[in-house]
């Protein structure tokens, strides 16, 4: 692209996001960002192939992140012990911090995503990480289980259940709008919590 293709699709991005940030993405006009951004809404199909795709573009980076955050963050069968024998819950706290930085670093993108997608193929971004979240944790599990580390093995429902109701816990962080300092005591408790919990459930001695 040239350099002022590049000026106009960036000034497109800009206005999109303004537009779905206001109305959402299902009541979000490509009219009316074209308006917004001084373009034709033919400009806008130069750029991006639909709607959904320019709303995708918004949170490709943030939502890629997220999936590579996820499977840095798992542990395999072979370092179950190692796993449990530095878990904590200020290793873990200091873990979601870190990504709750990112969140907030990046809070336009993630509200899009949290708040603003529904109708576009975005929509079930969060049920689609607490799916790949809840394998990793039902592997982790089996692992600790056949191991005899854990006296009780929950159900795939159940374990399901409690991971997608810690990913909405964090990610209400951006969905309320919750100051960020407020949001460092709220995800303790949320950490804290889940921590106890987790070990309460497998039967491990809680550290």
């Amino acid at each position: 692209m040239t350099y002022c293709s590049d000026l106009t699709r960036e000034r497109i991005l800009e206005c999109a996001k303004a537009e779905f940030l206001a109305k959402g993405y299902r009541a979000a006009q490509l009219k009316s960002i074209a308006s917004a951004a001084q373009v034709t809404t033919g400009a806008i199909y130069r750029h991006f192939k639909d709607k959904n795709d320019l709303f995708l573009t918004l949170v490709k980076e943030v939502s890629e992140f997220t999936v590579a955050r996820l499977d840095r963050d798992g542990c395999d069968a072979a370092g179950i012990q190692k796993a449990l024998d530095s878990d904590s819950v200020e290793q873990t706290y200091a873990q979601v911090m870190d990504y709750i930085d990112y969140m907030y670093e990046h809070c336009d993108e993630f509200r899009l995503l949290l708040k603003c997608a529904q109708g576009s193929s975005a929509e079930d971004f969060t049920e689609t990480i607490s799916e790949r979240y809840a394998a990793q944790n039902m592997a982790f599990i089996d692992a600790a289980y056949e191991t005899g580390l854990a006296s009780h093995r929950p159900s795939e429902t159940e374990v399901h259940m409690l991971t997608r109701g810690y990913i909405s816990a964090v990610c209400e962080c951006i969905v309320r709008d919750i100051p960020y300092e407020q949001a460092k005591d709220y995800i303790k408790s949320i950490v804290t919590f889940h921590h106890y919990g987790w070990y309460g459930i497998l039967g491990l001695s809680a550290k």
